[in-house]
């Protein structure tokens, strides 16, 4: 009796599931992350970019998987967006305690009813704060702020230079807090323009999520890097204490 060899099952391929879950979730939520309001959505994509990119990663080092890069990717790319979305956190919830510890000053205009205006009495009371930079000012709430003038940023790294056409400059920004009660760095708002245009920040260099609380009298200083065109032209870097803040301060100089 003639006996049959039955071919033997094919072998299975890689599973690489999780760890290009893990990249997508990661990419996805990083790029929500960076947006204020629409940010929340990021929360439960990088956290679950996280639970894959481990998972990923050890399925590869079973040997189950051959996406160990890409796992890896998802972690840091979900780390990232993790961080910028507990920094919004922290933001919101400084600037909310900052609003609420004006609307309790018996002087805020905040708490207050005001008497109708007519337009063009409104019109004649606004005045825009434009400062030289290393000038300083002072909101309402007691934070007291202070711009450097721009200095020209060489990173160490060549990888991280500058593109063709492009330059990268740099600020001190300086905050005292002449409050009665902490005030969080992270909370400031900083916008650059240079020739008109608007200035991306370079968060792989300087010190672009200042995380720091500053007592009562006290102070500090950090630096915020941001790429311009290598023309020279005017800089402006406009300034509130919070995301509330009614007053907006310019700092203005040629660059």
């Amino acid at each position: 009796m003639t006996q049959f060899a039955y071919p033997p099952p094919p072998a299975a391929g890689p599973r690489n599931g999780f760890g290009t879950t893990a990249l997508v979730l990661g990419i996805i939520g990083l790029v929500f992350s960076f947006v204020p309001v629409v940010g929340v959505v990021a929360w439960p994509l990088v956290v679950l970019g996280l639970i894959f990119g481990i998972l990923g990663t050890n399925r590869a080092g079973r040997g189950e998987a051959t996406n160990k890069g890409a796992a890896i990717a998802g972690i840091a790319t979900s780390g990232l967006g993790l961080v910028i979305c507990i920094v919004w956190t922290v933001v919101f919830g400084s600037a909310v305690s900052q609003l609420d510890r004006e609307l309790a000053q018996p002087n805020s205009p905040l708490g207050q009813t005001a008497d109708p205006v007519s337009p063009a009495d409104t019109d004649a009371d606004a005045e825009t704060v434009r400062l030289a930079f290393g000038e300083t000012h002072t909101w309402r709430g007691g934070e007291t702020i202070a711009v450097s003038p721009p200095s020209e940023y060489t990173d160490p790294n060549p990888f991280l230079a500058a593109p063709d056409g492009k330059r990268h400059v740099a600020f001190d920004v300086t905050i005292t807090n002449n409050g009665s009660a902490e005030y969080n760095v992270i909370s400031a708002v900083l916008t650059v323009q240079h020739n008109g245009r608007v200035a991306k920040e370079n968060y792989l260099a300087g010190d672009p999520l200042p995380n720091v609380e500053v007592p009562p009298g006290g102070s500090t200083t950090y630096t915020a890097v941001y790429e311009i065109g290598a023309e020279p032209g005017e800089v402006q870097v406009s300034v509130q204490p919070n995301l509330f803040a009614a007053e907006t301060v310019y700092f203005t100089g040629q660059f």
